[in-house]
């Protein structure tokens, strides 16, 4: 194909035509209002550029409003600013609030992860952006709600910016309709980009995609205006090239605001240095001085170190993972880098060597430079390319529950259809339109944008552009990475809208619309056809109908889905900072690092034991300390033998799950270890499968699928077993912690039968055995199991148990959520205290049954029965421990609003009696002798 710049126009054409030069491919393109004065229409183009640029605050506006209209009640209630689901935005926006009230940025905290605390790795740069514009905005004295309306907004108006490096990047690339073009579609593009920029997302990928994009911007502006800068020519003179030391500048302090936002951030050093690598192939190959490319990366990476060295922990060494020595040691390595490429550069060319040799060279040069630096600074070099090689290895376990770490096409092409949707996937009158999936793929703009990447890349063969060079090694490596985690995508999303940008600009141009503006349009004035202004709003009509409107349709439908967390977990956490005691410890105090890695708690302080997912709502919200947390800490493992909440939850009895919590700190009570228990519906039926994961089980020990044949075809049943009746999870919020009868159950006789290559399914040998009837389902069972079949007992319910449950006798319901989740009223989230009990004691003939049941009325007035038996002893004692008192919550204990509706009935035998249970020998352990 031509190798003519897309967007340059017919310039090259008219110089070939004229005998005259044609202008270098690097080279700035001719200003509008230049074309315009040369036309006779003096003035035209400046107002033309006014009316783009009123057009580009135009377009951010509405995309502003695309991200705050929509959730606007969501986030802004009568109760306060509620902020995204994702929970990560609770506590960013702790850590500014924290920012605002002692003016320094938190980096150790012991309010998580008890009984050890954690190191922050969370970047400062949100937590400082929100505590200034604060500050600003309340005048030096802004209330905690400016704070939180502050950081609300901040997303969304990142996002919203975004417009305006899309258009610069997209002008560099391909002249200003494919600027206009990529800030349009950037705009509205909707995908992780989008709802990560929504109101109320206050996360740090919004900083991360805008300073990110705006440090590339910076850096092609330098490449396009320093392109004749050298060393020698810095000696001298160096006010000519003014503009590109400045972009270069501007590129590195953004460079250190997105590390600043993101730990990880150097990321970006490795795709500048990708670049700079092969442009000073290509630029060398070409007989072409390759110094200005080391002159703008080392300024760059010098000048990025500025901003992060204020938060370079030197303690951390060289872990990549905080902020350490890591981020300045790489952007040092990066510029000495840089200038070695370009003093090799001219090593070659003044010993008069063929330029081939430089490409070889310069490998030789990097595989050496790793290995010494493997060699000599291993705890540099070896974190650094394990990080690398972790992005891309298949994860497997716990790790493969999180969503945002799986592959952009683990799911089949569902992600790429919604996140980067085209001509193929749009929304006529409230109804999706869509072809089919394969077809639908191939029209979407993430399809665009990588023919864009073929076209960019061919045009590019002969002589390469430093910026579209950048583009190409930016694009790729981000593609790379969104293929391999999809949370990338964020960041592809950016180069997807300039690459379809570019790919619509060459389309038009092929059809002979060179650019849409005034200048295009007035080619047709004096003429006797209006068919170049018909071209150009066709062409805008055509963008807007198989791009734009397409991927605003998936945006609102994303942003009327930012919504902020269950409610019900709201009101959970609100009555935790209300009704349980202190642990001693202020939110808002910044804490300082212990020297020895683990915090010393005050004997207060005490654990509240939940699903990672919700650590920091337990903190943020509720003034307490998880056990576990979104950092993905205090989850443990069954098969690495660490405490932790998945072994917790899957503690098939009460002992075990005891067991676990005593293991959390062998020098602290297990009541104190984990206080508190928090469940929710998830947790008990969608989440059970990750918590399984995290400690390398099956999730098929719990819950089985089977084959039942059903005239000639087969049907599915499924079975939850008995490990599943049996774990805390299942216990606690399907049964309250009370006895259970398990009469509810089925039973299942099947044989494994292979039904396709490599899959084998087990399938139903006879009809399930429906009964309530305990002793007729194990007389099935058995006789099943003599016929050669396989046999279990289970329930196809989650909430009616196939097996018998003892009573939990450590654990008290103390408080529900209000919304029911199921027919007998159990509630969303519920609240269980973890107590000694009062243990009850007494004689009878032995073998005598004894039980102890309540009545319990909950705060959402649901009544259900606590149950509690055992069997006297061969000497005929009994022993049962009872979690709830009869007589109310006391001063500094826990202050229920669930409990007992009078005393127990404590059967011995035929006899009964009624037993009052005081509240301090349920949290002493008393003994009560009947």
């Amino acid at each position: 194909m031509s190798n003519r710049s897309v967007g340059k126009g017919d310039e090259g054409k008219k110089a070939a035509a004229s005998g005259q030069k044609a202008r270098p491919q690097d080279a700035s393109p001719i200003p509008l209002e230049k074309k315009a004065k040369r036309k006779g229409v003096a003035g035209i183009g400046q107002n033309n550029d006014i009316l783009l640029y009123v057009g580009l605050i135009v377009t951010a506006a509405i995309s502003l409003f695309l991200r705050i209209y929509y959730n606007w009640k969501y986030v802004f209630t009568e109760n306060g600013v509620v902020f995204s689901s994702e929970t990560d935005a609770w506590y960013h926006m702790m850590l500014a609030k924290g920012v605002v009230i002692n003016h320094q940025r938190m980096w150790f905290d012991p309010m998580t992860n008890f009984p050890s605390g954690t190191v922050l790795h969370f970047g400062p740069f949100h937590s400082w952006s929100i505590a200034i514009v604060s500050e600003i905005l309340g005048l030096g004295n802004p209330s905690m709600h400016l704070v939180d309306t502050v950081g609300a907004l901040m997303p969304a108006v990142l996002g919203a910016l975004l417009v305006f490096p899309a258009y610069f990047i997209g002008r560099e690339l391909a002249g200003k309709s494919c600027g206009l073009i990529s800030a349009l579609i950037i705009a509205v593009i909707p995908g992780q980009l989008f709802s990560r920029t929504t109101l109320g997302f206050t996360d740090h990928h919004a900083a991360e995609i805008l300073l990110s994009a705006v440090a590339m911007m910076f850096l092609m502006l330098a490449l396009r205006s320093g392109r004749r800068m050298t060393f020698e020519s810095l000696r001298g003179d160096c006010s000519k090239f003014k503009a590109p030391l400045v972009y270069s500048f501007l590129a590195g302090i953004f460079l250190g605001l997105y590390i600043d936002a993101w730990s990880s951030g150097f990321l970006f050093v490795g795709v500048i240095l990708f670049f700079v690598f092969w442009q000073c192939i290509f630029e060398h190959l070409k007989g072409r001085s390759v110094e200005y490319l080391s002159i703008i990366t080392t300024i760059a990476f010098l000048a990025a170190i500025i901003p992060i060295l204020p938060f370079v922990k030197p303690y951390y060494g060289f872990n990549h993972y905080y902020y350490s020595l890591f981020q300045p040691t790489i952007l040092l390595i990066g510029a000495a880098a840089a200038l070695v490429f370009a003093f090799l550069s001219r090593y070659l060319k003044e010993s008069g060597l063929a330029r081939y040799y430089y490409p070889g060279v310069l490998l030789g040069a990097v595989a050496l430079g790793t290995g010494i630096f493997y060699l000599l600074l291993p705890q540099f070099t070896r974190p650094l390319l394990m990080g690398i090689f972790t992005i891309f290895q298949k994860k497997a376990g716990g790790a493969a529950t999180v969503a945002e770490a799986s592959p952009l096409f683990g799911n089949g092409p569902g992600n790429v259809l919604t996140y980067f949707p085209g001509m193929g996937f749009f929304e006529i009158g409230g109804f999706f339109v869509r072809t089919d999936d394969v077809i639908a793929l191939l029209l979407t703009t993430f399809t665009f944008a990588l023919l864009a990447l073929i076209l960019l890349a061919a045009r590019n063969i002969r002589s390469p552009r430093a910026v579209d060079i950048a583009m190409l090694s930016w694009s790729l490596i981000i593609l790379v990475l969104a293929l391999a985690q999809n949370r990338f995508t964020y960041y592809y999303g950016v180069n997807v809208a300039i690459l379809t940008a570019f790919l619509v600009v060459w389309a038009m141009q092929k059809v002979g619309i060179e650019n849409l503006d005034l200048d295009t349009i007035r080619q047709g004035e004096g003429s006797k056809t209006i068919w170049p202004a018909l071209k150009v709003v066709i062409a805008a009509i055509l963008i807007f109908a198989l791009i734009i409107m397409p991927s605003m349709s998936w945006s609102i439908k994303f942003a009327q889905s930012a919504v902020g967390p269950d409610s019900d977990w709201l009101t959970s956490t609100a009555w935790l900072q209300n009704n349980t005691p202190s642990p001693g410890m202020d939110l808002w105090e910044k804490y300082q690092r212990p020297a020895s890695g683990r915090y010393q708690y005050p004997d207060s302080a005490y654990g509240i034991m939940s699903w990672w997912d919700y650590g920091h709502l337990i903190e943020v919200v509720g003034h307490r300390i998880p056990n576990a947390n979104p950092f993905q800490q205090g989850i443990g493992s069954v098969k690495l033998g660490t405490p932790g909440s998945s072994p917790f939850f899957l503690a098939e009895n009460e002992t075990q799950g005891e067991k676990v919590l005593s293991e959390l700190d062998l020098n602290r009570s297990r009541y104190m270890n984990t206080r508190y228990v928090m469940v929710d519906q998830q947790m008990a039926t969608g989440k059970f499968y990750a918590m399984t994961a995290w400690s390398g089980i099956s999730s098929s020990n719990y819950l089985g699928g089977f084959l039942q044949e059903q005239g000639g075809s087969y049907g599915q049943v499924y079975l939850y077993r008995e490990p599943y009746f049996r774990s805390m999870t299942a216990r606690m919020f399907f049964f309250d912690g009370t006895e259970v009868d398990g009469s509810g159950g089925i039973g299942l006789a099947y044989l494994p039968k292979e039904i396709r290559e490599g899959v084998v399914v087990p399938v139903l040998a006879q009809a399930p055995k429906i009964t309530s009837n305990r002793t007729e389902l194990e007389e099935f069972i058995q006789s099943s199991r003599e016929k050669g079949y396989m046999a279990e007992i289970g329930s196809t319910n989650p909430a009616v148990s196939g097996v018998p449950l003892e009573a939990l006798q450590h654990f008290r319901l103390v408080h529900e959520s209000e919304t029911p989740v199921t027919t007998s009223g159990q509630k969303w989230v519920k609240i269980f205290e973890n107590v000694p009990g009062a243990v009850v004691r007494g004689s009878a003939t032995a073998g005598t049954r004894v039980s102890a049941t309540v009545d319990i009325l909950t705060n959402q007035n649901r009544l259900f029965k606590y149950s509690q038996s055992n069997i006297t002893d061969s000497d005929g004692r009994f022993t049962l421990i009872l979690p709830y008192s009869t007589e109310g919550p006391i001063a500094g204990g826990t202050q229920f609003d669930t409990m007992p509706q009078g005393n127990y009935t404590l059967v011995v035998g035929s006899t009964a009696y009624g037993l009052r249970v005081p509240e301090r020998y349920v949290l002493e352990g008393a003994s009560i002798e009947v």
